[in-house]
């Protein structure tokens, strides 16, 4: 009896709400709707006549509603979780067995080729026979359209799902295997490049990490170049202060170019490792999937690792200006004559003022792009010779580039120590001398290791710009000359 109500439980629906009644009441004309819903909607036509909203009976007065205690019985039943089952939703699978109104497939069986609900799935687990049958999440079967059979095979000579009687028809002689074995093989395939994309997902989050890190770092030292400048200034007179905010006014520009091109890296590493994480969920819901035909035709939509293409880094330098401000400002204190016309702009454009013809010039490391571009062959290491000088242009001789043409702000005069990278207390280094990093250097060129500014260790080997250490901390240290100090 409840199964029965349980399939034919669309005439207990109000035709006003369409849902199973609730507080059911019965009108003259026979028709019963919810109580909420038929005063509602007589309600909402106060203007016309009272009538039934099925077969439009008029009524001179609104009737009384009382409650409908028999179908209200009823309905209680059907709201029992014995009897309730859920109805299928857009793109779910119906009962294949259900009467009348269909409740919602939960298991396909492959042998069988049909769905069921709860109800009647039960013979499969309990009928000895039907209890060998594959069960599968309730899916719409695919089946061979030729001979209305499973699709138990693979054709790999034409990539696609057959029957059986297809392997000794139009398909005899081709490369044929079964769904589960080839599932098994492009299975392996799919872990893969999942384990691939786990990777790239890692080494992004890695240098994510390392960007957010250094942003950080940035962020701090600028903050204490500024609160040192600050405070080297306040003990100079009125007449430096345009200076002073001049000064601040470039350390702050500096530090917005900084800042534009970190947030840009980390958007672009967030995109990455956001577009990695789909890859992966895409590959996890396909091999989640029970059905080898549905896992087969779907797999050759899913994504493969490609060909990683790097921005062109995912680092930043740390300007070299605020590790010497600090020390320049306390010259500027010796230097009040100079210090207007020469040295606050020798902080950003060193030797301008002062090349002529036969220096050997380069172009500033912190220029981009010079004004009239770089040419075929100069680059930031190019070291030329001034041939001319005009107001603020220059020609310079490079080995592969004669003539060059740039400007005078975009050029700084090399030494012979410029040339080598390397002071005349770095060239003096040799084997057996005790050294340390820097305190300006912030993060050494190979990374820190287990070392840290405190540790002192012995040079072990030297070979041009590099330089081996071994600290107690870190044996076989390797760095760069240009970062190493001799220490007592």
């Amino acid at each position: 009896m409840a199964e029965s109500l349980l399939q034919d439980d669309d005439q207990y629906n109000c035709s006003v709400c369409l849902e199973l009644m609730k507080d059911p009441v019965t009108i003259p004309c026979g028709h019963s709707y919810c109580m909420t819903c038929i005063n509602e909607y007589w309600k909402q036509n106060q203007l016309r006549k009272t009538q039934c909203p099925q077969c439009r009976h008029e009524f001179p007065t609104r009737p009384a509603l009382n409650k409908n205690t028999l179908l209200a019985e009823i309905l209680e039943k059907l709201r029992t979780p014995k009897f309730q089952g859920s109805f299928p939703a857009l793109g779910e699978v119906e009962c294949d067995f259900c009467t009348g109104r269909k409740l919602r497939a939960v298991r396909s069986c492959l042998q069988c080729q049909a769905s069921y609900c709860d109800m009647h799935l039960q013979p499969h687990y309990n009928v000895p026979a039907l209890k060998k049958h594959k069960l599968v999440n309730a899916t719409e079967i695919p089946t061979c359209p030729r001979h209305d059979k499973l699709l138990e095979a693979f054709c790999r000579t034409d990539n696609m799902c057959i029957c059986m009687s297809c392997v000794m028809d139009e398909h005899k002689g081709h490369n044929t295997v079964s769904s589960a074995e080839e599932r098994e093989e492009k299975q392996i395939i799919l872990q893969a490049n999942k384990h691939k994309f786990e990777e790239k997902r890692q080494e992004k989050l890695k240098k994510l990490d390392e960007l957010m890190k250094a942003t950080e770092a940035h962020a701090q030292a600028t903050q204490q170049s500024v609160d040192d400048i600050d405070q080297a200034f306040n003990s100079l007179i009125a007449s430096l202060e345009k200076s002073y905010l001049e000064l601040i006014m470039k350390i702050r520009d500096q530090e917005k170019i900084y800042m534009d091109q970190a947030a840009y890296l980390q958007e672009q590493l967030e995109l990455q490792i956001a577009t990695l994480m789909g890859q992966e969920d895409f590959i996890d819901n396909l091999l989640a999937k029970e059905d080898n035909v549905q896992f087969l035709q779907n797999f050759e939509s899913m994504p493969t690792p490609s060909a990683d293409e790097e921005s062109s880094c995912h680092t930043l330098e740390p300007l070299d200006f605020f590790n010497d401000a600090s020390d320049m400002i306390s010259e500027f204190k010796e230097k009040l004559d100079d210090f207007c016309t020469q040295e606050l702009d020798n902080m950003f454009a060193k030797h301008t003022c002062h090349i002529k013809i036969g220096d050997r010039v380069r172009v500033k490391s912190s220029v981009k792009t010079p004004k009239f571009n770089w040419g075929c062959t100069v680059t930031h290491k190019s070291v030329g010779v001034v041939k001319s000088v005009n107001d603020e242009t220059l020609i310079v001789d490079f080995e592969d580039h004669k003539n060059w043409k740039g400007l005078l702000s975009e050029m700084e005069r090399v030494t012979v120590a410029d040339e080598s990278g390397i002071s005349a207390q770095q060239r003096s280094i040799k084997i057996g001398d005790r050294v340390r990093v820097k305190p300006s250097v912030k993060n050494p060129k190979q990374g820190w290791g287990r070392v840290t500014h405190q540790s002192v260790g012995v040079v072990k080997g030297l070979s041009e710009d590099e330089i081996t250490v071994d600290f107690p901390e870190h044996s076989d240290w390797m760095g760069s000359v240009s970062e190493i100090e001799i220490t007592s």
